[in-house]
């Protein structure tokens, strides 16, 4: 039986690292593909900016035109309202992570609270959702969006105070007695000595965490046949920065002499670049390369295959830096966050712009006859051409009230065979309908209902109707939101596994409980186990204020006193309602200071209880009255 590998990989037979020039061919070949799906991403971004289809279409590979549509054009922009709608409600807050042990026994059980905590922590630390956001507003709008996961290490060196470098030789002078005595020889006294062979400087690390930042769809390649970022072969990213920072990046094996300038050469492959650069030449009298000396364009390449990474440039011969992928999870270092596909064979999404294009044109069009039609309103005269005089032309065309204008008749011929008022007909209703349909389609191809756009009686619709439209609506977007939920997930996953390879020195994590925060060092030791990372769904989405505040209603009337019935602690039942009510829990929920029991000093016969004073204020009965000060009177 032969030995399958990832992807069905015969083991038997080794898989070979691509030459560098293969890498290249790769990556030219990948960039001339993309090209025209790249063109109608930018008309696609163009027509979510402007609302103009025809203004979209003018913005081709390399036009320098602005992005604004003609004053001539009437355009009304749908799109950006309701595109921006869908965004605001699938990523709208920081998620739940969940992390379910999956190796490692009781250890990794015990573990999961810590893997949970590093997760959020590190999360809410890098800002990651806002990098998701902006990852996710690129899959909307054009079917993909990406986020980069990795590590950041970051060191300094600085010098050591004389103080310290004293200290330093005083013990290493106390070595060297040792050691002379062990060794029976006579000992290094000169403290000068010694001090000289201590080193005056060292390294600092400043930084050590992981990292998610946002990617361009733009500058991500990868084969034409992968179906999904997980099952890559080989994966490109094109990063361009100043020359000063590639410089001085001390992996990179490049010089100023080895290093290409993008102001020296052009990609064929690269229309776009290529008529860019002309244009600016064109409209700026100056060549390219004297604004873009300053920065170099390279390309990571990842071989999944054989877990190897080679940075390059495409115009050079030899490598910038090669070696092994530093990361020892399998995952690419990219996770995709994808909209819509046609089939399961792409792995480029489609986003929502494009289903909604011709319905914006379409809308533009009747606009344009509405606004048109408006233009050519007011009264039309056909006047006789021997009766045209100036000041009659004036007074047609004043818009002053009670003008008048002297005409020439003749044989007491009739003022109505010298001027004639042209009547219009109006446009039909027909118009102002098909108009008022374009916008409900474009709802209806969205997934977007009357009460997420604000529409009439959305301010006048009942919490439990919003509940029910908001839980149409969600059905409607549950794909959007998976999708987003499982970016998040496998950044979250990629997150931790970085920790438990480089999280080396402790770190002060937050650990949040029912009796307040903790903050243990964690390291890598801390995180035993092989977890699996997930997002609590709806965690990210938006929710309704309507429907927000009838969950904390049920929570107040329903779930607390049948948690105090129970036996169980209301308090944090409590907290989450007066939360989804808009109130802040800490404010609202003051101890009260403790009754005496019946029977001690100062204690009054037949004053009622806490529950009875509850009930006779119209609040849930208690079977049983807390006596203890920690406890809460509902």
């Amino acid at each position: 039986m032969v030995e399958k590998g990832r992807k069905g990989y015969d083991m038997a037979v080794k898989v070979k690292p691509y030459e560098l020039n293969q890498m290249q061919d790769l990556v030219r070949h990948s960039v001339a593909v993309m090209d025209q799906t790249h063109q109608r991403w930018r008309t696609l971004e163009a027509l979510y900016r402007t609302g103009s289809l025809e203004q979209a279409d003018q913005v081709t590979a390399g036009k320098l035109v602005e992005f604004f549509p003609d004053m001539s054009q009437h355009t009304v922009n749908m799109i950006l309202p309701h595109i921006n709608i869908i965004l605001a409600s699938v990523v709208a807050k920081d998620p739940n992570f969940i992390s379910v042990p999956i190796q490692g026994g009781d250890a990794a059980e015990k573990s999961a609270v810590v893997a949970d905590a590093v997760v959020n922590y590190f999360w809410n630390r890098l800002r990651t959702t806002r990098e998701l956001r902006d990852a996710t507003a690129d899959a909307v709008r054009l079917g993909s969006g990406f986020i980069k996961v990795g590590w950041s290490h970051l060191e300094v060196e600085e010098e050591i105070p004389q103080e310290e470098l004293r200290r330093i030789a005083l013990d290493e002078l106390e070595k060297e007695r040792l050691s002379a005595r062990l060794e029976g020889r006579a000992p290094e006294t000169d403290i000068e000595v010694i001090e000289r062979g201590v080193p005056n400087a060292r390294m600092r690390v400043i930084k050590s965490e992981p990292f998610a930042e946002y990617v361009s769809p733009y500058d991500i390649f990868v084969p034409s046949n992968t179906r999904r970022i997980e099952d890559v072969d080989w994966i490109a990213h094109r990063i361009t920065l100043h020359v000063d920072a590639v410089l001085a990046n001390p992996e990179f094996d490049v010089t100023e002499e080895t290093l290409v300038r993008d102001g020296n050469t052009v990609n064929p492959q690269d229309e776009y670049q290529a008529e860019w650069r002309r244009q600016v030449d064109d409209v700026h009298g100056m060549h390219f390369s004297d604004l873009a000396l300053d920065t170099a364009t390279f390309w990571e390449f990842y071989d999944m295959r054989t877990r190897k990474l080679t940075v390059f440039q495409l115009e050079s011969p030899d490598p910038m830096w090669e070696g092994d992928i530093p990361w020892s999870h399998r995952y690419p270092p990219f996770v995709h966050v994808r909209n819509y596909t046609s089939t399961g064979n792409d792995f480029w999404g489609f986003g929502d712009v494009e289903n909604i294009a011709n319905i914006q044109h379409m809308f533009n069009e009747f606009l344009t006859e509405q606004i048109e039609n408006a233009r050519r309103s007011g009264q039309k005269y056909l006047v006789r051409k021997d009766a045209v005089t100036p000041e009659l032309v004036a007074a047609l065309e004043s818009s002053e009230a009670d003008v008048v204008a002297p005409v020439e008749i003749t044989n007491g011929e009739p003022l109505d065979n010298i001027l004639v008022p042209v009547f219009r007909s109006a446009l039909s209703n027909d118009l102002y309908t098909a108009k008022q349909e374009l916008q409900l389609y474009m709802q209806d191809v969205l997934g977007i209902n009357d009460f997420q756009a604000g529409g009439v009686g959305a301010d006048r619709m009942s919490a439990t109707a919003a509940a029910v439209v908001e839980g149409v609506a969600t059905l409607r977007a549950q794909d959007k939101i998976m999708s987003v939920e499982e970016a998040a997930a496998g950044i979250g996953q990629q997150i931790l596994l970085l920790c438990q390879e480089y999280l080396d020195e402790p770190t002060a994590i937050r650990i949040a409980g029912v009796e307040g925060a903790e903050w243990p060092e964690v390291s890598k030791s801390d995180l035993y186990g092989e977890f699996l990372i997930s997002v609590e769904g709806g965690s990210l989405k938006a929710v309704n204020p309507a429907a927000r505040e009838q969950k904390g209603l049920r929570l107040l009337s329903e779930v607390t006193p049948l948690l105090v019935n129970l036996g169980y602690d209301p308090e944090p039942a409590l907290r989450t309602a007066l939360r989804d009510l808009g109130f802040d829990p800490d404010l609202m929920l003051q101890k009260a200071p403790q009754q005496p029991m019946m029977g001690m000093p100062g204690a009054e016969a037949g004053t009622p209880s806490a529950g009875q004073q509850m009930a006779n204020m119209g609040g849930p009965g208690l079977q049983a009255d807390f006596q203890e000060s920690g406890d809460i009177a509902l």
